[in-house]
Protein backbone atom coordinates (compact mmCIF):
# COMPACT_ATOMS: atom_id res chain seq x y z
CA UNK A 1 0.00 0.00 0.00
CA UNK A 2 1.30 3.39 -1.00
CA UNK A 3 2.00 6.20 1.35
CA UNK A 4 -0.62 8.38 -0.10
CA UNK A 5 -3.41 6.24 -0.14
CA UNK A 6 -2.51 5.45 3.72
CA UNK A 7 -2.44 8.72 4.12
CA UNK A 8 -5.65 8.99 2.62
CA UNK A 9 -7.38 6.35 4.30
CA UNK A 10 -6.19 8.38 7.53
CA UNK A 11 -7.89 11.42 6.39
CA UNK A 12 -10.88 9.93 5.58
CA UNK A 13 -10.76 8.50 9.17
CA UNK A 14 -10.07 11.37 10.83
CA UNK A 15 -12.92 13.63 8.69
CA UNK A 16 -15.31 10.88 9.97
CA UNK A 17 -14.57 11.44 13.60
CA UNK A 18 -14.67 14.85 13.34
CA UNK A 19 -18.24 14.67 11.44
CA UNK A 20 -19.42 12.72 14.31
CA UNK A 21 -18.33 14.86 16.92
CA UNK A 22 -19.72 18.06 15.19
CA UNK A 23 -22.72 16.50 14.77
CA UNK A 24 -23.09 15.64 18.33
CA UNK A 25 -22.45 19.75 18.91
CA UNK A 26 -24.67 20.49 16.60
CA UNK A 27 -27.61 18.21 17.34
CA UNK A 28 -30.68 19.41 19.21
CA UNK A 29 -30.96 19.09 23.02
CA UNK A 30 -34.06 16.63 22.21
CA UNK A 31 -31.77 14.05 20.71
CA UNK A 32 -29.19 14.04 23.07
CA UNK A 33 -29.45 15.94 27.01
CA UNK A 34 -32.83 13.49 27.96
CA UNK A 35 -32.41 10.18 29.56
CA UNK A 36 -33.84 7.19 27.90
CA UNK A 37 -35.46 4.68 30.31
CA UNK A 38 -34.22 1.39 30.59
CA UNK A 39 -35.47 -2.14 32.11
CA UNK A 40 -34.56 -2.65 35.40
CA UNK A 41 -34.30 -5.97 37.26
CA UNK A 42 -36.61 -7.53 39.38
CA UNK A 43 -33.82 -8.98 42.00
CA UNK A 44 -32.22 -5.21 42.61
CA UNK A 45 -35.90 -3.62 43.50
CA UNK A 46 -38.14 -5.81 45.17
CA UNK A 47 -38.39 -7.74 48.43
CA UNK A 48 -37.96 -10.83 48.59
CA UNK A 49 -41.88 -11.59 49.19
CA UNK A 50 -42.76 -10.03 46.16
CA UNK A 51 -39.77 -11.37 43.63
CA UNK A 52 -41.27 -14.79 44.85
CA UNK A 53 -43.63 -16.43 46.67
CA UNK A 54 -45.36 -19.77 47.03
CA UNK A 55 -47.85 -19.58 43.84
CA UNK A 56 -45.93 -16.71 41.60
CA UNK A 57 -42.77 -15.40 40.48
CA UNK A 58 -41.74 -12.04 38.69
CA UNK A 59 -40.06 -12.45 35.68
CA UNK A 60 -36.23 -10.14 36.35
CA UNK A 61 -36.94 -7.88 33.49
CA UNK A 62 -38.89 -4.58 34.52
CA UNK A 63 -39.67 -2.53 31.59
CA UNK A 64 -39.78 1.41 32.69
CA UNK A 65 -41.70 4.34 30.70
CA UNK A 66 -39.78 6.96 32.58
CA UNK A 67 -42.73 6.98 35.66
CA UNK A 68 -44.11 3.88 36.25
CA UNK A 69 -42.63 0.24 36.44
CA UNK A 70 -44.02 -2.83 34.50
CA UNK A 71 -43.98 -6.68 35.75
CA UNK A 72 -45.02 -9.81 34.59
CA UNK A 73 -46.22 -12.77 36.95
CA UNK A 74 -45.98 -16.02 36.60
CA UNK A 75 -48.24 -17.72 38.60
CA UNK A 76 -50.20 -21.10 39.32
CA UNK A 77 -53.23 -19.87 37.81
CA UNK A 78 -51.63 -17.79 35.24
CA UNK A 79 -49.63 -15.16 33.94
CA UNK A 80 -50.62 -11.28 34.73
CA UNK A 81 -49.31 -7.87 34.17
CA UNK A 82 -48.91 -5.01 36.40
CA UNK A 83 -48.39 -1.15 35.86
CA UNK A 84 -46.49 0.24 39.10
CA UNK A 85 -45.17 -1.71 41.95
CA UNK A 86 -48.27 -0.46 43.76
CA UNK A 87 -50.17 -2.95 41.07
CA UNK A 88 -48.01 -5.67 41.51
CA UNK A 89 -48.31 -5.94 45.07
CA UNK A 90 -52.41 -6.07 44.59
CA UNK A 91 -52.00 -8.63 42.29
CA UNK A 92 -49.95 -10.78 44.22
CA UNK A 93 -52.66 -10.33 47.13
CA UNK A 94 -54.75 -11.75 44.69
CA UNK A 95 -53.08 -14.87 43.84
CA UNK A 96 -52.75 -15.61 47.25
CA UNK A 97 -56.89 -15.23 47.32
CA UNK A 98 -56.98 -17.55 44.29
CA UNK A 99 -54.83 -19.98 46.61
CA UNK A 100 -57.18 -20.04 48.95
CA UNK A 101 -60.11 -19.86 46.94
CA UNK A 102 -58.36 -23.20 44.78
CA UNK A 103 -57.59 -24.76 48.57
CA UNK A 104 -61.60 -23.90 49.49
CA UNK A 105 -62.94 -26.19 45.85
CA UNK A 106 -61.25 -29.01 47.11
CA UNK A 107 -62.55 -29.56 50.59
CA UNK A 108 -65.81 -32.44 50.68
CA UNK A 109 -68.27 -29.62 52.23
CA UNK A 110 -67.40 -27.50 49.04
CA UNK A 111 -67.53 -30.48 46.93
CA UNK A 112 -71.27 -31.23 48.43
CA UNK A 113 -72.30 -27.71 47.90
CA UNK A 114 -71.25 -27.53 44.40
CA UNK A 115 -73.04 -30.32 43.31
CA UNK A 116 -76.15 -29.39 44.99
CA UNK A 117 -76.26 -26.02 43.20
CA UNK A 118 -75.31 -28.31 40.26
CA UNK A 119 -71.55 -26.70 39.21
CA UNK A 120 -70.04 -29.33 37.25
CA UNK A 121 -66.77 -28.13 37.74
CA UNK A 122 -66.31 -25.97 40.21
CA UNK A 123 -64.06 -23.05 40.31
CA UNK A 124 -63.30 -23.99 36.53
CA UNK A 125 -62.05 -21.05 35.64
CA UNK A 126 -58.92 -20.53 37.99
CA UNK A 127 -57.31 -23.56 35.41
CA UNK A 128 -58.75 -22.81 32.60
CA UNK A 129 -57.62 -18.82 33.18
CA UNK A 130 -54.05 -20.19 33.62
CA UNK A 131 -53.90 -21.93 30.33
CA UNK A 132 -54.60 -18.54 28.33
CA UNK A 133 -51.02 -17.01 29.03
CA UNK A 134 -50.73 -12.87 28.65
CA UNK A 135 -49.98 -11.67 25.43
CA UNK A 136 -45.87 -11.17 24.91
CA UNK A 137 -44.96 -7.32 25.57
CA UNK A 138 -43.28 -6.22 22.98
CA UNK A 139 -43.78 -2.02 24.45
CA UNK A 140 -44.44 0.43 26.82
CA UNK A 141 -48.27 0.50 27.71
CA UNK A 142 -49.57 3.73 27.26
CA UNK A 143 -49.29 4.09 31.16
CA UNK A 144 -49.33 7.68 32.52
CA UNK A 145 -47.29 9.41 29.95
CA UNK A 146 -50.50 11.03 28.59
CA UNK A 147 -50.80 13.17 31.97
CA UNK A 148 -47.65 14.62 31.34
CA UNK A 149 -47.79 15.05 27.98
CA UNK A 150 -51.22 16.59 28.49
CA UNK A 151 -50.15 18.68 31.46
CA UNK A 152 -47.30 20.34 28.93
CA UNK A 153 -50.12 21.60 26.60
CA UNK A 154 -51.59 22.89 29.32
CA UNK A 155 -49.09 24.46 32.08
CA UNK A 156 -50.60 27.38 33.50
CA UNK A 157 -54.36 26.95 32.48
CA UNK A 158 -56.65 25.55 35.01
CA UNK A 159 -58.83 22.87 33.70
CA UNK A 160 -62.05 24.89 32.96
CA UNK A 161 -64.19 22.15 31.69
CA UNK A 162 -63.56 18.44 31.61
CA UNK A 163 -65.04 17.67 28.61
CA UNK A 164 -63.38 20.50 26.38
CA UNK A 165 -59.99 18.94 28.21
CA UNK A 166 -60.87 14.89 27.08
CA UNK A 167 -61.54 17.08 23.69
CA UNK A 168 -58.14 18.65 23.17
CA UNK A 169 -56.25 15.89 23.67
CA UNK A 170 -53.76 15.41 21.13
CA UNK A 171 -53.45 11.75 21.70
CA UNK A 172 -56.01 10.20 20.93
CA UNK A 173 -55.97 7.61 17.55
CA UNK A 174 -58.57 7.64 14.70
CA UNK A 175 -61.41 5.37 16.68
CA UNK A 176 -60.91 6.06 20.49
CA UNK A 177 -63.49 7.28 20.28
CA UNK A 178 -65.75 4.76 19.78
CA UNK A 179 -63.09 2.52 21.50
CA UNK A 180 -63.71 4.58 24.82
CA UNK A 181 -67.75 4.01 24.51
CA UNK A 182 -67.88 0.62 24.23
CA UNK A 183 -65.50 0.02 27.01
CA UNK A 184 -67.03 2.58 29.23
CA UNK A 185 -70.36 0.47 28.77
CA UNK A 186 -68.20 -2.76 29.31
CA UNK A 187 -67.10 -1.06 32.30
CA UNK A 188 -70.22 0.05 33.79
CA UNK A 189 -72.06 -3.18 33.32
CA UNK A 190 -69.04 -5.27 34.96
CA UNK A 191 -69.32 -2.70 38.12
CA UNK A 192 -72.58 -2.52 38.59
CA UNK A 193 -73.39 -6.63 37.73
CA UNK A 194 -71.50 -7.63 41.03
CA UNK A 195 -73.57 -8.77 43.66
CA UNK A 196 -73.77 -8.91 47.35
CA UNK A 197 -72.69 -12.73 47.74
CA UNK A 198 -69.48 -11.50 45.54
CA UNK A 199 -68.43 -8.71 47.79
CA UNK A 200 -69.20 -10.87 51.12
CA UNK A 201 -66.85 -13.46 49.27
CA UNK A 202 -64.70 -10.45 48.40
CA UNK A 203 -64.79 -9.31 51.72
CA UNK A 204 -63.64 -12.74 53.18
CA UNK A 205 -60.66 -12.47 51.14
CA UNK A 206 -59.66 -8.87 51.91
CA UNK A 207 -59.24 -8.21 47.83
CA UNK A 208 -61.49 -5.65 46.16
CA UNK A 209 -64.95 -6.49 44.08
CA UNK A 210 -64.30 -4.57 41.55
CA UNK A 211 -60.70 -5.59 40.45
CA UNK A 212 -59.86 -5.75 37.02
CA UNK A 213 -58.62 -9.46 37.86
CA UNK A 214 -60.55 -11.42 35.42
CA UNK A 215 -59.55 -14.70 36.85
CA UNK A 216 -60.30 -13.75 40.70
CA UNK A 217 -63.71 -11.98 39.67
CA UNK A 218 -64.64 -15.14 37.86
CA UNK A 219 -63.49 -17.49 40.87
CA UNK A 220 -65.27 -15.49 43.26
CA UNK A 221 -68.49 -15.66 41.06
CA UNK A 222 -68.38 -19.12 40.72
CA UNK A 223 -68.12 -19.67 44.63
CA UNK A 224 -70.58 -17.25 45.51
CA UNK A 225 -72.90 -19.27 43.37
CA UNK A 226 -72.32 -22.49 44.61
CA UNK A 227 -72.57 -20.96 47.92
CA UNK A 228 -75.95 -19.31 47.50
CA UNK A 229 -77.34 -22.26 45.92
CA UNK A 230 -75.72 -25.48 48.02
CA UNK A 231 -75.46 -23.22 51.28
CA UNK A 232 -72.08 -23.72 53.12
CA UNK A 233 -69.81 -21.25 55.00
CA UNK A 234 -66.16 -20.96 55.08
CA UNK A 235 -64.24 -18.43 57.08
CA UNK A 236 -61.10 -16.65 55.90
CA UNK A 237 -58.36 -15.60 57.53
CA UNK A 238 -58.32 -12.62 55.21
CA UNK A 239 -55.37 -10.73 52.87
CA UNK A 240 -54.46 -7.15 53.53
CA UNK A 241 -56.62 -4.23 53.03
CA UNK A 242 -57.56 -2.57 49.50
CA UNK A 243 -54.46 -0.21 48.44
CA UNK A 244 -54.59 2.98 50.00
CA UNK A 245 -56.75 1.93 53.27
CA UNK A 246 -54.17 2.33 55.46
CA UNK A 247 -55.11 6.08 54.80
CA UNK A 248 -58.50 6.09 54.65
CA UNK A 249 -59.30 3.49 56.86
CA UNK A 250 -63.08 3.10 56.47
CA UNK A 251 -63.08 2.16 52.40
CA UNK A 252 -62.66 -1.06 52.37
CA UNK A 253 -65.86 -1.67 55.14
CA UNK A 254 -67.88 0.99 52.78
CA UNK A 255 -66.93 -1.39 49.32
CA UNK A 256 -67.60 -4.73 50.54
CA UNK A 257 -71.04 -3.75 52.77
CA UNK A 258 -73.12 -1.20 49.75
CA UNK A 259 -73.90 -1.99 46.35
CA UNK A 260 -72.77 0.66 44.26
CA UNK A 261 -75.78 2.49 44.17
CA UNK A 262 -75.43 2.76 47.59
CA UNK A 263 -71.48 4.14 47.56
CA UNK A 264 -72.71 6.85 45.15
CA UNK A 265 -75.33 8.10 47.38
CA UNK A 266 -72.42 7.80 50.04
CA UNK A 267 -70.12 9.33 47.80
CA UNK A 268 -72.43 11.97 46.84
CA UNK A 269 -73.03 13.34 50.48
CA UNK A 270 -69.23 13.07 50.65
CA UNK A 271 -68.96 15.60 47.86
CA UNK A 272 -71.49 17.98 48.64
CA UNK A 273 -70.01 18.58 52.09
CA UNK A 274 -66.63 19.72 50.34
CA UNK A 275 -68.61 22.39 48.20
CA UNK A 276 -67.83 20.75 44.95
CA UNK A 277 -71.25 21.67 41.94
CA UNK A 278 -74.10 19.00 41.74
CA UNK A 279 -73.05 19.22 38.14
CA UNK A 280 -69.53 18.26 38.73
CA UNK A 281 -70.54 15.50 41.26
CA UNK A 282 -73.01 13.58 38.75
CA UNK A 283 -70.00 13.96 36.02
CA UNK A 284 -67.78 11.73 38.26
CA UNK A 285 -70.34 10.14 40.17
CA UNK A 286 -71.14 8.77 36.25
CA UNK A 287 -67.80 8.01 34.72
CA UNK A 288 -66.96 4.93 34.27
CA UNK A 289 -63.08 4.98 34.07
CA UNK A 290 -62.78 4.54 37.95
CA UNK A 291 -64.65 1.38 40.29
CA UNK A 292 -66.91 2.39 42.77
CA UNK A 293 -64.06 1.30 44.60
CA UNK A 294 -62.08 4.07 43.34
CA UNK A 295 -64.38 6.74 43.35
CA UNK A 296 -65.08 5.76 47.05
CA UNK A 297 -61.10 5.67 47.86
CA UNK A 298 -60.72 9.32 46.12
CA UNK A 299 -63.81 10.80 47.85
CA UNK A 300 -62.61 9.65 51.03
CA UNK A 301 -59.29 10.63 50.36
CA UNK A 302 -60.76 14.40 49.26
CA UNK A 303 -62.68 14.59 52.66
CA UNK A 304 -59.52 13.96 54.42
CA UNK A 305 -58.23 17.40 52.94
CA UNK A 306 -60.85 19.32 55.44
CA UNK A 307 -61.17 22.81 55.29
CA UNK A 308 -58.33 23.02 52.24
CA UNK A 309 -59.11 25.64 49.54
CA UNK A 310 -59.78 24.68 46.25
CA UNK A 311 -60.13 20.84 46.79
CA UNK A 312 -62.83 20.76 44.69
CA UNK A 313 -60.04 21.09 41.65
CA UNK A 314 -59.41 17.08 42.56
CA UNK A 315 -63.11 15.44 41.32
CA UNK A 316 -62.26 18.09 38.48
CA UNK A 317 -58.81 17.04 37.58
CA UNK A 318 -59.70 12.99 38.30
CA UNK A 319 -62.14 12.95 34.82
CA UNK A 320 -59.19 12.96 33.01
CA UNK A 321 -57.77 9.79 34.15
CA UNK A 322 -59.19 7.17 31.46
CA UNK A 323 -57.37 4.13 31.82
CA UNK A 324 -56.77 1.38 35.00
CA UNK A 325 -53.34 2.61 35.06
CA UNK A 326 -53.87 6.84 34.85
CA UNK A 327 -56.85 6.66 37.84
CA UNK A 328 -54.62 4.48 39.94
CA UNK A 329 -51.70 7.44 40.21
CA UNK A 330 -53.76 9.96 40.20
CA UNK A 331 -55.60 8.72 43.45
CA UNK A 332 -52.69 7.24 44.94
CA UNK A 333 -50.77 10.84 44.15
CA UNK A 334 -54.10 12.47 45.97
CA UNK A 335 -53.58 10.03 48.77
CA UNK A 336 -50.35 10.68 49.34
CA UNK A 337 -51.11 14.65 48.98
CA UNK A 338 -53.71 13.83 52.09
CA UNK A 339 -50.62 11.97 53.71
CA UNK A 340 -48.29 15.20 53.95
CA UNK A 341 -51.83 17.04 54.97
CA UNK A 342 -52.14 14.84 57.81
CA UNK A 343 -48.75 14.30 58.96
CA UNK A 344 -45.97 16.81 58.00
CA UNK A 345 -47.87 20.01 57.59
CA UNK A 346 -51.23 21.43 57.12
CA UNK A 347 -52.10 22.58 53.61
CA UNK A 348 -54.24 25.44 53.03
CA UNK A 349 -55.31 25.22 49.44
CA UNK A 350 -55.11 23.03 46.46
CA UNK A 351 -53.88 24.21 42.86
CA UNK A 352 -54.40 22.39 39.39
CA UNK A 353 -51.46 23.53 37.81
CA UNK A 354 -49.56 20.37 37.83
CA UNK A 355 -49.25 17.03 36.19
CA UNK A 356 -51.63 16.50 39.57
CA UNK A 357 -53.08 18.78 42.13
CA UNK A 358 -50.33 20.81 44.14
CA UNK A 359 -50.90 21.73 47.94
CA UNK A 360 -49.93 25.09 49.03
CA UNK A 361 -49.36 25.30 53.04
CA UNK A 362 -49.81 28.19 54.92
CA UNK A 363 -46.25 29.45 54.59
CA UNK A 364 -46.30 29.11 50.87
CA UNK A 365 -45.04 25.97 50.57
CA UNK A 366 -45.59 24.28 47.08
CA UNK A 367 -46.03 20.36 47.32
CA UNK A 368 -46.10 18.25 44.62
CA UNK A 369 -46.65 14.12 45.22
CA UNK A 370 -45.99 11.62 42.54
CA UNK A 371 -47.18 7.85 43.06
CA UNK A 372 -44.22 7.12 41.03
CA UNK A 373 -41.67 3.69 40.57
CA UNK A 374 -39.05 5.72 39.49
CA UNK A 375 -38.23 8.78 37.21
CA UNK A 376 -35.83 9.16 34.91
CA UNK A 377 -34.95 12.43 33.07
CA UNK A 378 -36.62 11.87 29.86
CA UNK A 379 -38.17 14.91 27.56
CA UNK A 380 -41.73 14.95 29.11
CA UNK A 381 -40.13 15.55 32.69
CA UNK A 382 -38.43 18.30 32.16
CA UNK A 383 -40.91 20.35 29.92
CA UNK A 384 -43.40 19.40 32.90
CA UNK A 385 -40.46 20.25 35.58
CA UNK A 386 -39.69 23.98 33.59
CA UNK A 387 -43.24 24.05 33.30
CA UNK A 388 -44.06 24.01 36.77
CA UNK A 389 -40.21 26.16 37.75
CA UNK A 390 -41.75 29.19 35.43
CA UNK A 391 -45.86 29.19 36.75
CA UNK A 392 -44.03 29.53 40.26
CA UNK A 393 -40.98 31.80 40.07
CA UNK A 394 -41.23 32.50 43.71
CA UNK A 395 -38.84 29.52 44.74
CA UNK A 396 -36.34 31.51 46.51
CA UNK A 397 -38.72 32.59 48.94
CA UNK A 398 -40.96 29.40 48.86
CA UNK A 399 -39.54 26.08 48.45
CA UNK A 400 -41.17 23.40 46.52
CA UNK A 401 -41.52 20.37 47.53
CA UNK A 402 -41.44 17.27 45.17
CA UNK A 403 -42.33 13.81 47.09
CA UNK A 404 -42.20 10.50 44.95
CA UNK A 405 -43.20 7.43 46.25
CA UNK A 406 -40.73 5.62 44.59
CA UNK A 407 -37.41 6.46 43.75
CA UNK A 408 -35.27 8.91 40.87
CA UNK A 409 -32.33 8.31 38.72
CA UNK A 410 -29.44 10.77 39.58
CA UNK A 411 -29.80 12.78 36.78
CA UNK A 412 -33.26 13.69 37.39
CA UNK A 413 -32.90 14.74 41.30
CA UNK A 414 -29.50 17.17 39.88
CA UNK A 415 -31.92 18.57 37.54
CA UNK A 416 -34.95 19.02 39.79
CA UNK A 417 -32.34 20.59 42.48
CA UNK A 418 -30.85 22.83 39.76
CA UNK A 419 -34.74 23.80 39.16
CA UNK A 420 -34.76 24.82 43.06
CA UNK A 421 -36.90 21.56 43.79
CA UNK A 422 -36.38 19.99 47.10
CA UNK A 423 -36.88 16.66 46.11
CA UNK A 424 -38.02 13.65 48.82
CA UNK A 425 -37.39 9.83 47.48
CA UNK A 426 -38.58 6.59 48.82
CA UNK A 427 -42.00 7.69 50.11
CA UNK A 428 -42.94 4.10 50.23
CA UNK A 429 -40.62 3.31 52.88
CA UNK A 430 -41.69 5.57 54.84
CA UNK A 431 -44.91 4.93 54.98
CA UNK A 432 -43.95 1.41 55.34
CA UNK A 433 -41.99 2.16 58.48
CA UNK A 434 -45.05 4.10 59.87
CA UNK A 435 -46.96 1.02 59.47
CA UNK A 436 -44.57 -1.01 61.78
Amino acid sequence: MTGTSIQTRATAATLVVVAYFLAMSAASADEYVYEVPWDLKAADILPADLLEGEHHSVDDSVRNDGYLNYYIIRSDYGEFEAASTAMLRTRIREIGALAELEDLSKTEVFIKAAADAGVVAPLRTIKQFATHPIKTVTGIPRGIGRMFTRYSRQAGDAVDSTKDAIADDDDSEPGDEDDDSNAAVDLTESFFGVSSSERAWAAKLGTDPYSSNEALRAAIKDVAWAERLGRFGVGFAGIPEIPGVDIIGDVHEAVWSKDPYELQDLNRARLKETGASEELIEEYLESPWMSPSQQTLLTATIAELNDVQGRGGILREALIARTEAEAGFFIKSMILLAWYHLNEEPLESVLTNSVVPTGVTADGTVVLTLAVDHIYWTDDVAEAADNLARLRPDRAEHPHEIWLLGTTSPRSREELSALGFIVHEDLAATLAADAT
